[in-house]
């Protein structure tokens, strides 16, 4: 298990913002000194995962987008009628990704086709989001602002992104413990050592999106590389030796949770591609939680939901661009 002490007390600044400073100053060094540093200076720690496959390059994305393509198309088409509604916002990210990753436009033009059913939960107005007590992750983590659009900052959603800042660190600051990295789920569960596989899959995905939509100039995004960071971390340690993660977070005997795992995967290689992780903080993990995911038995299981199957195609996208 995950060890946990109190989650970290709440501070506020001018603006009613959360200021994360002081406990992220450490990781906002390191993330300073690795955003110094090229690609190409940075040593890759040794992998037998990493030289098994093809060479990065064409060869490599060709052999990751052939696992992922035949699972998206027939996600799209029963008896050649396109699919006009997905059960989960991360299938048309999926989509946008793995259109990117492939040339294919289509791909990102059957996202913007999709609808995405209306989750059943009714979340709180923006400005109440963990500004008083009964703080919820889920409240933050399921709004579809978070998202919607490719997260990309010339992208015009992003601007929901952005507005989603004050109460993402609010909720950051009452949350999130400072000696598991990881995410509880409410106010009610912290201090446990019991962390939740998919609510930290999706938070940990969350930081890349805030990290994309905001300025390289905004220090707000500092704030969200180093908490991504300090995530990183725990997301590696608590892998499985078969690849997979599990719920909760750390157990070895727990249920395997392949939709977070995909997400975790993603959020990893995400990571390894934009430098905000060095080679040898997640490549190992990284890869070794690719190959679980292109198993047999991850792929029937992660095609079954949208979510999985959403997952995946994000976490195959970040693979196929892979220069590490």
């Amino acid at each position: 298990m995950v060890s946990s002490s109190s989650a970290a007390a709440v501070s506020f600044s001018e603006g009613n913002a959360i200021n994360l400073m002081p406990r992220l100053l450490p990781v906002l060094f390191m993330t300073v000194a690795l955003a110094g540093c090229s690609t190409t200076t940075v040593p890759a720690a040794p992998s037998a995962l990493a030289t098994a496959g093809s060479q990065v390059g064409t060869p490599w994305r060709a052999e990751v987008l052939a696992v992922v393509l035949p699972l998206a198309e027939r996600r799209l088409a029963t008896d050649n009628r396109p699919v006009a509604e997905a059960d989960h916002p991360l299938l048309p990210l999926g989509l946008i990704a793995l259109g990117r990753a492939s040339g294919e436009p289509r791909f990102a033009g059957a996202a913007t086709r999709l609808g995405v059913m209306p989750s059943d939960q009714t979340s709180p107005a923006l400005n109440n989001l963990c500004a008083g007590d009964g703080c919820s992750a889920a409240d933050l983590l399921h709004r579809p602002e978070l998202w919607s659009g490719s997260g990309q900052v010339n992208d015009p959603a992003p601007a929901g992104l952005v507005g989603l800042d004050p109460s993402f660190r609010r909720m950051a600051a009452t949350l999130f413990d400072p000696e598991a990295l990881l995410f509880h789920s409410d106010e009610n569960r912290t201090g446990q050592g019991r962390f939740d596989a998919a609510l930290n899959a999706t938070a940990f995905a969350a930081l890349t999106r805030m990290v994309d939509a905001l300025p390289a100039e905004a220090p707000a995004r500092l704030e969200y590389v180093a908490l991504y960071r300090e995530m990183a971390r725990t997301i590696t340690r608590t892998q499985g030796d078969d690849g997979w993660w599990r719920e909760p977070l750390g157990d070895g005997a727990g249920r395997v949770d392949r939709s977070a795992s995909a997400l975790l995967v993603f959020g990893l290689t995400w990571g390894l591609n934009s430098g905000m992780l060095s080679f040898n903080e997640g490549e190992t993990a990284a890869l070794k939680g690719w190959d679980a995911l292109r198993s047999p038995a991850g792929l029937e299981a992660l095609q079954a939901e949208d979510r999985g199957l959403g997952a995946l195609m994000l976490a195959a996208a970040q693979m196929a661009e892979r220069q590490w």
